[in-house]
Protein backbone atom coordinates (compact mmCIF):
# COMPACT_ATOMS: atom_id res chain seq x y z
CA UNK A 1 0.00 0.00 0.00
CA UNK A 2 1.18 3.53 -0.78
CA UNK A 3 0.87 4.77 2.81
CA UNK A 4 3.41 2.14 3.90
CA UNK A 5 6.12 2.91 1.34
CA UNK A 6 9.67 2.79 2.65
CA UNK A 7 12.85 4.80 2.19
CA UNK A 8 12.91 8.33 0.78
CA UNK A 9 9.92 7.63 -1.47
CA UNK A 10 7.67 7.03 1.52
CA UNK A 11 9.14 9.97 3.42
CA UNK A 12 8.60 12.28 0.43
CA UNK A 13 4.99 11.12 0.10
CA UNK A 14 4.19 11.90 3.76
CA UNK A 15 5.92 15.30 3.62
CA UNK A 16 4.06 16.32 0.45
CA UNK A 17 0.81 15.01 1.92
CA UNK A 18 1.27 17.39 4.86
CA UNK A 19 1.96 20.28 2.43
CA UNK A 20 4.63 21.77 4.69
CA UNK A 21 5.75 24.06 1.86
CA UNK A 22 2.35 25.77 2.04
CA UNK A 23 2.26 26.28 5.81
CA UNK A 24 2.15 29.90 6.90
CA UNK A 25 5.01 29.64 9.42
CA UNK A 26 7.45 28.29 6.82
CA UNK A 27 6.46 30.83 4.18
CA UNK A 28 6.51 33.78 6.61
CA UNK A 29 9.84 32.91 8.24
CA UNK A 30 11.50 32.20 4.89
CA UNK A 31 10.19 35.49 3.49
CA UNK A 32 11.52 37.42 6.51
CA UNK A 33 14.97 35.86 6.11
CA UNK A 34 14.96 36.69 2.40
CA UNK A 35 13.91 40.31 2.99
CA UNK A 36 16.53 40.79 5.73
CA UNK A 37 19.25 39.46 3.42
CA UNK A 38 18.17 41.82 0.64
CA UNK A 39 18.15 44.78 3.05
CA UNK A 40 21.60 43.81 4.33
CA UNK A 41 22.92 43.66 0.77
CA UNK A 42 21.90 47.26 0.09
CA UNK A 43 22.79 48.85 3.44
CA UNK A 44 25.85 46.78 4.37
CA UNK A 45 28.36 49.42 3.31
CA UNK A 46 26.84 51.94 5.72
CA UNK A 47 26.30 49.57 8.67
CA UNK A 48 29.08 46.97 8.72
CA UNK A 49 32.76 47.37 8.04
CA UNK A 50 33.17 43.70 7.02
CA UNK A 51 32.75 42.30 3.53
CA UNK A 52 30.54 39.27 2.89
CA UNK A 53 33.48 36.87 3.23
CA UNK A 54 34.08 38.03 6.81
CA UNK A 55 30.35 38.02 7.62
CA UNK A 56 30.10 34.45 6.31
CA UNK A 57 33.17 33.40 8.33
CA UNK A 58 31.73 34.86 11.55
CA UNK A 59 28.29 33.34 10.86
CA UNK A 60 29.65 29.85 10.23
CA UNK A 61 31.97 29.96 13.25
CA UNK A 62 29.07 31.05 15.48
CA UNK A 63 26.36 28.65 14.35
CA UNK A 64 28.23 25.48 13.33
CA UNK A 65 28.84 24.16 16.89
CA UNK A 66 25.20 24.81 17.79
CA UNK A 67 23.89 22.93 14.77
CA UNK A 68 26.11 19.95 15.44
CA UNK A 69 24.52 19.82 18.92
CA UNK A 70 21.01 20.29 17.50
CA UNK A 71 21.61 17.45 15.05
CA UNK A 72 22.70 15.12 17.85
CA UNK A 73 19.72 16.08 20.00
CA UNK A 74 17.25 15.48 17.17
CA UNK A 75 18.76 12.11 16.26
CA UNK A 76 18.60 11.03 19.92
CA UNK A 77 14.96 12.10 20.20
CA UNK A 78 14.19 10.32 16.93
CA UNK A 79 15.79 7.10 18.20
CA UNK A 80 13.82 7.27 21.44
CA UNK A 81 10.47 7.78 19.70
CA UNK A 82 11.16 4.98 17.20
CA UNK A 83 12.22 2.80 20.13
CA UNK A 84 8.93 3.51 21.90
CA UNK A 85 7.05 2.49 18.76
CA UNK A 86 9.10 -0.68 18.39
CA UNK A 87 8.40 -1.66 22.00
CA UNK A 88 4.68 -1.19 21.43
CA UNK A 89 4.22 1.76 23.78
CA UNK A 90 1.78 3.36 21.34
CA UNK A 91 0.51 0.06 19.93
CA UNK A 92 -3.00 0.34 21.38
CA UNK A 93 -3.60 3.85 20.04
CA UNK A 94 -2.26 2.88 16.62
CA UNK A 95 -4.55 -0.15 16.57
CA UNK A 96 -7.51 2.04 17.52
CA UNK A 97 -6.68 4.51 14.73
CA UNK A 98 -6.47 1.77 12.10
CA UNK A 99 -9.74 0.20 13.28
CA UNK A 100 -11.36 3.57 12.63
CA UNK A 101 -9.58 3.77 9.27
CA UNK A 102 -10.75 0.29 8.20
CA UNK A 103 -14.33 1.01 9.28
CA UNK A 104 -14.20 4.30 7.39
CA UNK A 105 -13.12 2.52 4.19
CA UNK A 106 -16.15 0.24 4.54
CA UNK A 107 -18.46 3.22 5.02
CA UNK A 108 -18.97 4.90 1.65
CA UNK A 109 -21.15 7.63 3.16
CA UNK A 110 -18.25 9.24 5.07
CA UNK A 111 -17.90 12.88 4.08
CA UNK A 112 -14.55 14.43 3.19
CA UNK A 113 -14.90 16.75 6.20
CA UNK A 114 -14.93 13.82 8.63
CA UNK A 115 -12.51 11.68 6.63
CA UNK A 116 -9.41 10.48 8.47
CA UNK A 117 -6.05 11.59 7.02
CA UNK A 118 -4.03 9.21 4.87
CA UNK A 119 -1.27 8.91 7.45
CA UNK A 120 -1.51 8.48 11.22
CA UNK A 121 -0.18 10.99 13.75
CA UNK A 122 2.81 8.70 14.33
CA UNK A 123 3.68 8.46 10.65
CA UNK A 124 3.49 12.25 10.35
CA UNK A 125 5.53 12.73 13.51
CA UNK A 126 8.28 10.29 12.50
CA UNK A 127 8.42 11.83 9.00
CA UNK A 128 8.86 15.32 10.49
CA UNK A 129 11.67 14.00 12.69
CA UNK A 130 13.35 12.44 9.66
CA UNK A 131 12.99 15.68 7.67
CA UNK A 132 14.49 17.68 10.55
CA UNK A 133 17.49 15.35 10.72
CA UNK A 134 18.04 15.55 6.95
CA UNK A 135 17.84 19.38 6.97
CA UNK A 136 20.16 19.58 9.98
CA UNK A 137 22.64 17.18 8.37
CA UNK A 138 22.54 19.21 5.15
CA UNK A 139 23.12 22.39 7.16
CA UNK A 140 26.04 20.91 9.12
CA UNK A 141 27.67 19.48 5.97
CA UNK A 142 27.30 22.80 4.12
CA UNK A 143 28.67 24.75 7.09
CA UNK A 144 31.62 22.37 7.42
CA UNK A 145 32.45 22.75 3.71
CA UNK A 146 32.21 26.53 4.00
CA UNK A 147 34.40 26.53 7.11
CA UNK A 148 36.98 24.33 5.37
CA UNK A 149 37.13 26.63 2.32
CA UNK A 150 37.24 29.73 4.54
CA UNK A 151 40.11 28.30 6.60
CA UNK A 152 42.10 27.65 3.43
CA UNK A 153 42.09 31.43 2.87
CA UNK A 154 41.92 31.09 -0.89
CA UNK A 155 42.11 34.45 -2.62
CA UNK A 156 39.85 34.65 -5.65
CA UNK A 157 39.90 37.77 -7.80
CA UNK A 158 36.41 37.89 -9.28
CA UNK A 159 34.24 40.90 -9.94
CA UNK A 160 31.12 39.33 -8.44
CA UNK A 161 32.70 37.32 -5.59
CA UNK A 162 30.89 39.46 -2.99
CA UNK A 163 27.55 38.64 -4.64
CA UNK A 164 28.45 34.93 -4.55
CA UNK A 165 29.23 35.18 -0.83
CA UNK A 166 25.94 37.06 -0.33
CA UNK A 167 24.07 34.17 -1.98
CA UNK A 168 25.91 31.66 0.24
CA UNK A 169 24.93 33.69 3.30
CA UNK A 170 21.31 33.68 2.11
CA UNK A 171 21.37 29.88 1.73
CA UNK A 172 23.00 29.50 5.15
CA UNK A 173 20.43 31.73 6.86
CA UNK A 174 17.51 29.99 5.15
CA UNK A 175 18.79 26.58 6.26
CA UNK A 176 19.28 27.99 9.76
CA UNK A 177 15.71 29.27 9.79
CA UNK A 178 14.12 26.01 8.65
CA UNK A 179 16.32 23.89 10.91
CA UNK A 180 15.32 25.88 14.01
CA UNK A 181 11.66 25.89 12.94
CA UNK A 182 11.69 22.11 12.53
CA UNK A 183 13.29 21.70 15.95
CA UNK A 184 10.41 23.65 17.52
CA UNK A 185 7.85 21.53 15.67
CA UNK A 186 9.60 18.34 16.79
CA UNK A 187 9.47 19.50 20.41
CA UNK A 188 5.71 19.88 19.88
CA UNK A 189 5.67 16.37 18.36
CA UNK A 190 7.37 14.89 21.42
CA UNK A 191 4.74 16.57 23.60
CA UNK A 192 1.98 15.18 21.37
CA UNK A 193 3.40 11.65 21.65
CA UNK A 194 3.59 12.09 25.43
CA UNK A 195 -0.03 13.26 25.58
CA UNK A 196 -1.13 10.29 23.46
CA UNK A 197 0.67 7.92 25.84
CA UNK A 198 -0.94 9.58 28.87
CA UNK A 199 -4.35 9.37 27.22
CA UNK A 200 -3.82 5.67 26.53
CA UNK A 201 -2.82 4.96 30.15
CA UNK A 202 -5.77 7.00 31.45
CA UNK A 203 -8.36 5.09 29.44
CA UNK A 204 -6.74 1.76 30.33
CA UNK A 205 -6.92 2.61 34.02
CA UNK A 206 -10.47 3.89 33.58
CA UNK A 207 -11.49 0.60 31.97
CA UNK A 208 -9.84 -1.39 34.79
CA UNK A 209 -11.62 0.72 37.38
CA UNK A 210 -14.99 0.16 35.68
CA UNK A 211 -14.39 -3.60 35.55
CA UNK A 212 -13.59 -3.65 39.28
CA UNK A 213 -16.78 -1.76 40.12
CA UNK A 214 -18.86 -4.20 38.05
CA UNK A 215 -17.15 -7.16 39.64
Amino acid sequence: MEEFENSFKGLRRIIFERKLHRKFSYILSGSIVLVLNVILFFVKENLIKYDYFEILRIYISTFLPAFITFCGFTMTAYSLVVGFLNYGVFKSTIEKWYRMKINENKDFITTSKNKLPTFSIYQNGIALFALAILILLLTVILFLLMKFIIELKIEIELEYIDILNAILLLVATLLTNYSILLIFYNVANIFTFSQSLNELVYYDELAKSSDKEKG
